[in-house]
């Protein structure tokens, strides 16, 4: 069960850094951009890691709040990225 988080996880991964430089093509990405994408990737990563783990141990309640913690934290970060850093400053 583990073994399937970890493909998954490098999966994902690999999507997220293919995702990364389409949007650099599309979009001028500043410093803030950068790193905010970067929190927003690492607590998304965090999210699938804890939870998964937690339910994969018999702790489903642990694992529920690591959904509700890291990924509402995520989801918060990701739309204030895209507000804020992205979206104004598409590439003509």
């Amino acid at each position: 069960m583990m073994g399937l988080m970890w493909y998954l996880m490098g999966m994902a991964t690999t999507g997220a850094i293919w995702g990364y430089l389409s949007l650099g093509r599309r979009y001028r990405l500043g410093a803030m951009a950068n790193v905010a994408l970067f929190g927003t990737f690492a607590l998304a990563w965090l999210c699938v890691g804890w939870s998964w783990g937690s339910f994969a141990e018999g702790e489903p309640q642990s694992g529920a709040m690591g959904l509700i913690c890291f990924g509402l934290s995520t989801m918060v970060l990701a739309v204030l990225t895209w507000r804020n850093f992205i979206r104004p400053f598409k590439k003509a």
